[in-house]
């Protein structure tokens, strides 16, 4: 099969403003991730087109990251290429449920980013702002990865060796200035995005200390904070040590 090829001009060059889906996707919750290899769309100028969720709980304005199957000790968000047979906002909510376990609805695209790889284009983005209706405990990826808890600041730390996923950040309700803007525009009632209720549900994510930018953090500060998987990583140890790199004052 030949790849779909999408007639979009780069992000760059083009208007990114944040759109409502018109129509609410629905997709098939799997048991396994699917791989639709030499199925994904590409634009007229061959580069991949990619979709995922920014993944939020717009009651604590807190979001979901998940660790990169390549780089464990790096934090994405939920991503994958968008194949043919399914629009965009299918496609962020299918990698979203396989890469993080995570369901809910599109609040909004944040807009089309770019990823660049040795000062060339490897991809475009095509990110949305999701929020959680219910964090499952079985999902597709669930041995490949691990998943936290993150806040604005913390996410901006954790995302600084991807500029395109910080770019997304920075638009969507996890920023004080965007959520102050949204509120002042929107009479729009927030409702509770996590449904705890059902049995299958997990609820029990580890969330970074709120002393996290202290580098002098005690081990016993750092011993409550518990990965969804157990892996031999310490994810809370790899945010440190990002924060350490930073010039940030405790």
């Amino acid at each position: 099969m030949t790849p779909r090829q999408l007639s979009t001009p780069p992000p760059e060059e083009a208007s990114v403003a944040a759109t409502t889906p018109s129509t609410e996707p629905v997709i098939k919750y799997t048991k396994k991730a699917r791989h639709g290899h030499g199925k994904d769309v590409t634009d007229s100028h061959n580069i991949r087109q990619v979709a995922g969720c920014l993944a939020i709980d717009p009651v604590t304005r807190r979001c979901i990251l998940i660790s990169s199957s390549k780089n464990p000790e790096s934090w994405v968000i939920p991503k994958g290429g968008w194949e043919v047979d399914e629009t965009q906002e299918e496609a962020a909510l299918r990698e979203t449920w396989e890469e993080a376990g995570l369901k809910g609805r599109i609040i909004r695209k944040l807009g089309v980013f770019v990823e660049r790889a040795n000062k060339r284009i490897r991809a475009h983005h095509w990110i949305f702002e999701m929020e959680i209706f219910e964090i499952v405990k079985k999902f597709p990826e669930r041995k490949k990865r691990d998943r936290r808890w993150f806040t604005y600041e913390e996410a901006m730390l954790a995302t600084q060796n991807n500029p395109y996923i910080q770019e997304a950040i920075r638009v969507s309700i996890l920023n004080p200035a965007q959520y102050q803007q949204r509120v002042s525009t929107s009479n729009t009632t927030i409702q509770n995005p996590v449904d705890t209720a059902e049995e299958n549900s997990d609820a029990s994510l580890p969330a970074t200390p709120t002393n996290s930018y202290d580098t002098n953090t005690s081990s016993s500060a750092t011993a409550t904070t518990t990965t969804v998987e157990e892996k031999p990583n310490d994810a809370f140890h790899t945010l440190r040590l990002l924060m350490e790199s930073t010039s940030i004052s405790s």
